[in-house]
């Protein structure tokens, strides 16, 4: 809308003259000069007013006051404020990059606590407020409207039993299956297509990996491992015959390494070239590629079965069935907690997820146990899935993945809930698997899969990533 001026008032010298004159007396010498004097001078101040300094260009949306944009803001998703809105100008750049108003956008979002635990001292460095709202509201998007947003694709036939164990590694693009009957596969997840795009469920039965290994190990295999999830290069995995196999990705999935465990291996963690293996004997081993088939180190954190690792920087979370977290830090090479009581009553713990704001561990019952990720210590429990009547089984817990902003849940008994992580978790949607008694689930760049005791693997892939091949 264009700015409007002062225009000069078109009296005209006659009217003026003769409004004069009937305030002089009529024939007076200084008639008619007065009104001469007296027009030039009201032209002058009415030029000097219509030469005044005023903006006469169009309004423009950069030159609005913050507040109104920061308004306008607040309508936008985060994701279009970074990548698109910040680009316009140098000012939009500058007021978008105030860490308080992303802050704030992430406190408007929760009724909670966020993160979760205010004093660690890992939050300050470990957070980025501008990821965190993004990751927020990417992720609710995507899965509040799943059925527009992603391609559910489940996939029989290939495994003929229980899929025990999957991963995802590559930014989603490659996916490890192994499972009870003894075999591995290794999928390029965008060659899972299905057949129709209208359809929001595919069940496809002539699927075909990039290789499977029918005789991958001589037990089941219980657990799998990349050496770098972002561009792995080998997997390991964790068998019941007692070995621990090292898979190489770019030459064909060959076996090229063997460790030797001396008890059932449930459970592998590593980094490069070291490996660690929980087994059924309680102990936790340590293999180095370079040094063999045999263990390099071995300690014994706890009196039960070691059931699940998880590695954080140098050390490595442990759980047990005698229900409790033990600690090791790898490069001080000992345990630095342990005996860490898990109050799961009859349950037992079953997975582990540490973040440097929240270690979070799933058990048998349904419920969420946070501990404290530098002090070790428990926190408070959430009961994700309440107990059902005794007729009825629990739901199990058998996977949890958490982001910034987010955390993914899943139970054995098929349904998936989705959180914003703060304290205490706030669910914001949840879905259901096609099949039930799921085994586990991975989360990697918007990829999800999951394993099955049908025989399936179940795979939520987004709809872009299609676009992009």
């Amino acid at each position: 809308m264009q700015r409007r001026t002062f225009p000069i008032c078109n009296l005209g010298e006659v009217g003026l003259k003769l409004h004069l004159s009937d305030k002089i007396k009529v024939g007076s010498p200084i008639e008619f000069n007065m009104c001469d004097d007296i027009i030039q001078s009201v032209k002058e101040e009415l030029l000097d007013i219509e030469n005044i300094s005023i903006n006469t260009e169009e309004p423009s949306f950069d030159t609005l006051p913050v507040e109104i944009i920061l308004k306008i803001c607040s309508y936008l998703d985060p994701y279009f404020l970074r990548n698109t809105f910040s680009k316009i100008c140098r000012r939009f750049e500058d007021i978008l990059a105030d860490e308080h108003l992303w802050k704030h956008w992430v406190h408007s979002k929760i009724k909670g606590c966020f993160p979760v635990l205010l004093d660690c001292k890992m939050v300050d460095n470990a957070l980025n407020w501008e990821d965190v709202c993004i990751d927020m509201d990417v992720e609710k998007r995507k899965w509040t409207n799943v059925k527009n947003t992603m391609r559910h694709i489940v996939v029989k036939d290939v495994h003929f039993a229980s899929v025990d164990t999957v991963l995802l590694v590559n930014n989603g693009e490659l996916c490890i299956s192994g499972g009870r009957d003894r075999g591995m596969a290794l999928w390029n997840v965008l060659d899972i297509t299905p057949h129709d795009k209208s359809d929001n469920v595919t069940t496809l039965t002539d699927a075909k990996p990039r290789h499977i290994k029918y005789d991958a190990h001589s037990g089941w295999v219980w657990d799998l491992a990349p050496d770098n999830i972002e561009s792995a290069t080998k997997v390991y995995s964790a068998s019941w015959d007692n070995t621990v196999k090292v898979w190489d990705l770019a030459t064909g999935f060959e076996c090229i390494e063997t460790f030797k465990c001396g008890m059932s291996a449930l459970s592998v963690v590593s980094t490069d070239n070291n490996v660690m293996a929980g087994l059924y004997s309680k102990k936790i081993l340590s293999f180095d590629l370079r040094a063999g088939a045999n263990p390099v180190n071995a300690y014994k954190p706890h009196k039960g079965p070691v059931l699940a690792l998880h590695t954080y920087n140098n050390m490595v979370a442990s759980v047990s069935e005698d229900k409790t977290l033990a600690v090791y830090d790898k490069v001080a090479g000992k345990v630095i907690a342990n005996d860490i009581k898990i109050p799961t009553e009859k349950a037992y713990p079953v997975c582990i997820s540490w973040t440097p704001t929240a270690l979070y561990i799933g058990d048998s019952k349904g419920s969420l146990h946070l501990m404290h990720p530098e002090h070790h210590i428990h926190v408070k429990s959430h009961e994700i899935w309440p107990e059902p009547p005794i007729i009825k089984p629990s739901s199990k817990i058998t996977s949890c993945c958490q982001s910034q902003g987010n955390m993914i849940v899943c139970s054995d008994r098929g349904e998936i809930k989705f959180f914003y992580n703060c304290y205490p978790p706030q669910e914001y949607t949840s879905m259901k698997t096609s099949t039930f008694d799921v085994t586990q689930m991975r989360y990697q760049n918007g990829v999800m899969v999951i394993g099955t005791c049908d025989s399936a693997l179940e795979f939520w892939v987004p709809n872009e990533k299609y676009s992009e091949v």
